[in-house]
């Protein structure tokens, strides 16, 4: 089913050019953010048929990081990084980004570019200075130009339909000084005004598409948005986004204790009378490697003893909530990865991912019995 554009938000819901609820169920594509500036998978397969692969398996979005970094190379992909793409060889990492975004929308799947870093490279830690919109090497206003970028780039895609505009907020080293984020403080690293000024920039150039806010602490933390919400000048376009993985909770962590600190922390958007708002979990997940020993418990959890018992409650959160949600990730190889300003290797080309949804080769799926979970929590149509 072809989804109606420009999306809205009524209420608690994203809805589709005809006022119908839109429930995105989403995987992640990362990496066009890594050292390279090209998404993994590209030497492997076609990004035509890696479309419709993600579409057939019943997924209706997905999500695509990128760094300021990846914005302005000048220099062509390797081409060993687009083998089965030969027709992008010669190449900017932002023009095979471009193709890539082409292709996902061809096969009818919404695309949310998301600034995952500034510098390029891995994603995230605390000591990469990347957890605000600015750091010694780039400026603020650097940062609103690049969505400008963005935005002036794929306004005539409506399916680029939402922007996910800073990912994971968290303290950053800046001129020698650890600056924390904040949330209505209207200090210099007030994410609430930063999201309103530059939600009204991007919206100066395609007034159509979603604003996606992440919450602090890691897109953990969206609780100031109760006395500060995002309020642009286009109306009922602002989505708020969580992220959650098992290392965000205490192991073994009972269900109603789960519940009660991810309704705390944001899920409270989607119940509150009289300022509700969408609350999409752009990022959900395993640890690296975890996906080979991501299978089925007795009590159908997944995983091993402490992460299926958060599959388990997010499951049974995602299942009550009706929420929104983006798994990470799609992929199953890595892009080479180093952490900003530190020099830390991470991954190399080709490293498997281990959380990936896709087989090796990807076109296969790794772990039917994973993708039968999800399968379970994706609406059966995309508009209701």
């Amino acid at each position: 089913m072809t989804i109606q554009t420009p999306l809205s938000v009524k209420g608690r819901f994203i809805v589709d050019a005809k006022g119908k609820r839109i429930r995105l169920a989403g995987a992640n594509w990362f990496g066009a953010h890594s050292d390279l500036g090209v998404a993994p998978g590209l030497d492997r397969v076609h990004r035509a048929a890696l479309a419709e692969t993600i579409a057939k398996l019943g997924f209706n979005s997905v999500r695509f990081p990128f760094s300021l970094w990846m914005l302005r190379q000048t220099a062509a992909v390797p081409d060993r990084c687009i083998a089965a793409n030969t027709d992008l060889h010669g190449k900017t990492p932002l023009a095979v980004y471009d193709a890539c975004v082409e292709a996902l929308t061809a096969a009818g799947l919404i695309v949310i570019p998301n600034c995952h870093l500034l510098d390029a490279g891995w994603c995230c830690s605390s000591i990469d200075h990347n957890g605000l919109w600015f750091n010694d090497s780039w400026a603020a206003a650097e940062f609103t130009a690049a969505w400008q970028n963005i935005a002036t780039r794929y306004k005539t895609n409506k399916l680029v339909a939402a922007m996910d505009i800073k990912n994971e907020p968290r303290p950053a080293t800046v001129n020698g000084q650890t600056l924390t984020p904040s949330w209505g403080t209207g200090g210099n690293t007030d994410f609430a005004a930063m999201y309103t000024a530059t939600g009204n920039a991007i919206h100066k150039i395609d007034p159509d598409v979603l604003i996606v806010c992440e919450g602090l602490k890691y897109a953990a933390d969206l609780t100031g948005v109760a006395a500060h919400p995002v309020k642009l000048n286009v109306p009922a376009k602002v989505v708020y986004s969580m992220h959650d993985y098992p290392w965000f909770h205490p192991a073994n962590q009972d269900r109603q204790a789960y519940t009660t600190q991810l309704n705390n922390a944001g899920g409270y958007l989607l119940s509150t009378k009289t300022a509700a708002a969408p609350v999409w979990i752009g990022e959900f997940g395993i640890d690296q490697g975890g996906m080979a020993n991501f299978g089925l418990g007795p009590a159908g959890q997944a995983g091993n003893a402490a992460t299926g018992v958060w599959w388990g409650n997010i499951y049974a959160w995602l299942t009550q909530t009706d929420a929104d949600w983006c798994w990470w990730g799609l992929n199953p190889t890595h892009a080479k990865s180093t952490t900003p300003g530190t020099g830390q290797f991470q991954f190399n080309q080709g490293d498997r991912a281990g959380e990936g949804i896709l087989a090796a080769d990807w076109t296969g799926v790794a772990n039917p019995a994973v993708l039968d979970l999800l399968r379970a929590i994706i609406p059966a149509r995309l508009s209701a």
